[in-house]
């Protein structure tokens, strides 16, 4: 299913563009190529809903505690922000790891929602599936052919204004249809519990700094906070404090790489009241001190 052609081709325009061992963008919002040829180490990673499709090699990512793993022929959907740690498995000088990622338009996923309906499961069987926020499973030879033509479009700016939004959309589509695609379509469901938990989360990105509380983020989700903390581990496998906590690192982190601020700064600007706390708990979390980070990455 996988066409070689292809993974020729985005290893010929990584060289083009000189690119290491690192995802690298397009000029195609959203659209991300990776061609690496060894296996990494774990590394903390904050996943934005996306749809990542393997051509080679093999990667894996955590769900709390639980591997997701996903290889050649197989497609990963996360569909909440979601911070997880995560390698490359399968890679070699000779066998790279290739892969394509899109960020997903959930605005775009919800205009498509209705016309899913009748050709993905029913409303009552959606609200039983399990609530996970990573998935893996093959990938839809149409899936395919798609991504390959939004590659495709790289460096093509007036096929660009025509055929993206529809190639765009049909992905989307795609995306919603698939076998693994539940919590897409479960999202969709203004009253499920996954879409209840995102509007939580939706809360704690957008204001990382502000404290968590509890009963105002179980209000939002329309549950008791029993429940709220119950579903909340079942889609993020974290508690909210956890949760959160993990975002203000991941967010710090990006911001001391890019020279945004002092750590102490940093620290104060993503929530934490004390710097020595904040050294601490980057350094457990990334093993080197924040302001090893820093250096290393200048």
């Amino acid at each position: 299913m996988v066409e070689t052609d292809l993974k020729d081709r985005i290893w010929r325009h990584a060289d083009r563009v000189e690119v290491g061992e690192i995802p690298f963008g397009t000029e195609i919002p959203g659209f991300t190529l990776v061609r690496c040829r060894e296996e990494t180490r774990i590394e903390p990673t904050l996943y934005k809903p996306l749809a990542c499709v393997v051509l080679q090699g093999a990667k894996e990512s955590f769900l709390g505690e639980a591997p997701v793993r996903f290889s050649a022929g197989q497609t990963l959907i996360v569909s909440l922000d979601i911070p997880t740690v995560s390698r490359i498995v399968g890679a070699s000088p000779d066998a790279p790891y290739i892969a394509m990622a899109l960020e997903l338009d959930l605005s775009m996923m919800r205009s498509l929602a209705a016309e899913l309906s009748d050709t993905g499961p029913g409303s009552e069987h959606l609200l039983q599936e399990q609530s996970v926020a990573i998935a893996a499973g093959d990938t839809d030879p149409n899936l395919l052919d798609a991504m390959e033509r939004l590659f495709n479009l790289i460096g093509r700016p007036s096929d660009q204004r025509v055929l993206l939004p529809l190639i765009l959309r049909e992905i989307h589509f795609r995306l919603l249809s698939a076998g693994h695609g539940a919590m897409l379509r479960r999202l969709m469901l203004r009253d499920s519990h996954v879409s209840r938990i995102a509007r939580a989360v939706s809360k704690i990105r957008s204001d990382i700094a502000a404290p968590i509380r509890i009963a105002e983020l179980s209000q939002l989700a329309g549950m008791s906070p029993s429940s709220f903390h119950e579903h909340f581990k079942s889609v993020t496998a974290k508690t909210p404090l956890q949760f959160q906590k993990d975002i203000r690192l991941q967010e710090a982190r990006s911001r001391l790489i890019g020279g945004a601020g002092s750590v102490t700064e940093i620290a104060f600007t993503v929530g934490y009241e004390s710097p020595t706390q904040f050294s601490r708990e980057y350094a457990r979390k990334f093993g080197v001190s924040p302001r090893a980070d820093r250096q290393g990455a200048s």
